[in-house]
């Protein structure tokens, strides 16, 4: 049904905001003085997410979340620790 539907995007923005703030801390601790611009602009689209989650738009809301995944993802895998921040930090 579409109010199954329209939850399910719900419910996965708001874990993939809750996944991203971990992601984002890590960088943060992790590169502090690296990474600056791209760090940055994953903590804006980090922003956006929020935003439209509580417009209530959920859609766009996970979109922005997994753009700034792939910010963080490439920075990850760059220095060689994604598999380590997904396992430890359960993300």
């Amino acid at each position: 049904s579409f109010y199954s539907y329209f939850m399910d995007y719900k419910e996965r923005a708001k874990i993939d905001i809750e996944k991203l703030e971990k992601a984002l801390s890590f960088a943060n601790k992790t590169f502090p003085n690296k990474y600056r611009e791209a760090i940055e602009w994953a903590s804006n689209y980090l922003n956006d997410s929020k935003y439209y989650y509580d417009k209530k738009d959920y859609f766009t809301s996970f979109g922005c979340a997994n753009y700034a995944y792939g910010i963080l993802d490439a920075l990850f895998i760059i220095e060689g620790v994604k598999e380590k921040i997904y396992e430890e930090e359960g993300i």
